[in-house]
């Protein structure tokens, strides 16, 4: 291995213990500006920086990841999903579920399970579990029901059905942006494999808390959750639903994501009149942090130790999709919990997009790695941002878990997820 090799591999090595450590209360978006600084200054030409923005050079006319694109998606979805939280919409939607449970605990789980799914479908993990955590909780407090099964079926929900949309997962779209997927394809590809999963860990969890749900229960006060302004969330559904279909019509038309969910983003703070306060709820450290592990993996992709990487990963692989899904969708998940899912995807994409493969090859690995990093989320609540806030939010209303309890359901459901979806998707791609 060469000394530029193993100087961005410590490079990133040193950029993740910052992200992980926090010394001196810094966050991930310091973290990963301090090595995306270092990259520039040891490793990186002027040009290679405008290539991990997304811009276009003559050395490389078409970047892995148009970076410019994924940060606007990602700031305009949230400006959308924000609006719907704050109005009341999601917070709605769960009510309405668990009051349709009628008192019965295997409904109130299923129902649980299904809302939180259809959810996350449209407004990704983070922003249902910071949402539906506290209405979960405070319902089961006051029916004087153990919230355990619940909050373990809203959170492998919420990680598992981020999958089948191209927008549903910041993941998703980089790597969407990154190996040029069809936008209606990506669900075409993904909703049986996510389908399958979470038949997979719906099951099992119900049969794992089989003993802590309640066949029936009373309800208590529970009061009723109301949408504050019906004419914004109405035009905030509208515009998501419309983001959602005209995103299609971009990729055919080769137009920029970006410019659909700008537009919708632009309505939406236009009608609503406060453009300062809805700015305001996007997660600008976040954005701060993929531009800079971008900057950080452009390091590992310069000095050839993606190539090199590939090289290894596929040696043994001969052509088969089955194993290579199989293989790619556990190694990504776990190394979500190594590193986070946000830098595993960005470390994996360049290893992951090797010259030599086959387009089928090229394809198994684009949605393995997408059942990976949303999976992967599902071993131990440090797999991504989800499992963090998911705690945190938990914390609030005085209920935890532990390490242990979690690792002994994520290790058994986890593992039987990504193979059945995984199966899945090889299915689709050799024989479809």
């Amino acid at each position: 291995m060469q000394p530029s090799q193993l100087l961005a591999i410590a490079v990133f090595v040193f950029t993740y213990v910052l992200i992980v450590v926090k010394p001196k209360k810094l966050n991930e978006a310091h973290a990963a500006l301090i090595g995306a600084a270092l990259t520039i200054v040891f490793l990186l030409k002027p040009a290679h920086v405008l290539e991990a923005m997304g811009i276009s050079t003559p050395e490389m006319p078409v970047p892995l990841v148009t970076t410019w694109n994924v940060v606007i998606i990602l700031a305009t979805l949230m400006v959308i999903s924000t609006l719907l939280d704050d109005y009341g919409f999601f917070e709605y939607c769960a009510y309405r579920a668990i009051r349709a449970s009628k008192n019965n605990g295997e409904r109130l789980f299923l129902y649980s399970f299904i809302v939180v799914s259809l959810i996350s479908l449209f407004a990704g993990n983070d922003v249902v579990i910071l949402t539906t955590t506290p209405i979960i909780l405070i319902f089961c407090r006051n029916a004087r029901i153990d919230p355990k099964p619940y909050m373990y079926a809203s959170f492998f929900a919420a990680n598992t059905f981020s999958m089948p949309l191209y927008i549903g997962n910041l993941t998703n779209i980089l790597i969407g942006d990154s190996f040029r997927l069809n936008y209606f394809g990506f669900t075409g590809y993904m909703l049986l494999p996510t389908l399958a999963a979470g038949i997979v860990n719906y099951y099992l969890l119900k049969r794992i808390f089989r003993k802590h749900i309640p066949a029936s229960f009373n309800e208590g006060d529970n009061g009723r959750v109301p949408i504050s302004n019906k004419r914004l969330v109405a035009l905030g559904v509208g515009v998501l639903v419309a983001v959602i279909l005209l995103g299609g019509v971009a990729n055919f038309y080769n137009i920029p994501l970006s410019v659909v969910t700008l537009g919708g983003a632009a309505i939406l703070i236009l009608v609503e009149g406060k453009p300062v306060q809805r700015l305001k709820r996007v997660s600008w450290n976040v954005v701060m942090f993929v531009i800079g592990l971008f900057i950080v993996v452009k390091g590992l992709e310069v000095t050839g130790f993606a190539q090199y990487a590939g090289e290894v990963l596929f040696a043994n692989l001969s052509g088969n999709i089955l194993a290579a899904t199989f293989l790619v969708s556990l190694i990504s998940a776990l190394m979500c919990n190594l590193v986070n899912n946000i830098p595993m995807t960005a470390m994996m994409l360049p290893i992951l997009q090797h010259p030599g493969l086959s387009p089928d090859m090229n394809t198994a690995m684009a949605y393995s790695l997408v059942i990976g990093s949303n999976l992967g989320a599902n071993f131990t609540t440090f797999g991504a941002l989800a499992g963090i806030l998911w705690l945190e939010s938990a914390k609030r209303y005085g209920w935890s878990t532990t390490m242990t309890d979690f690792l002994k359901i994520g290790l058994f459901v986890t593992p039987i997820a990504i193979l059945v979806s995984s199966i899945v998707l090889a299915i689709e791609i050799i024989f479809i």
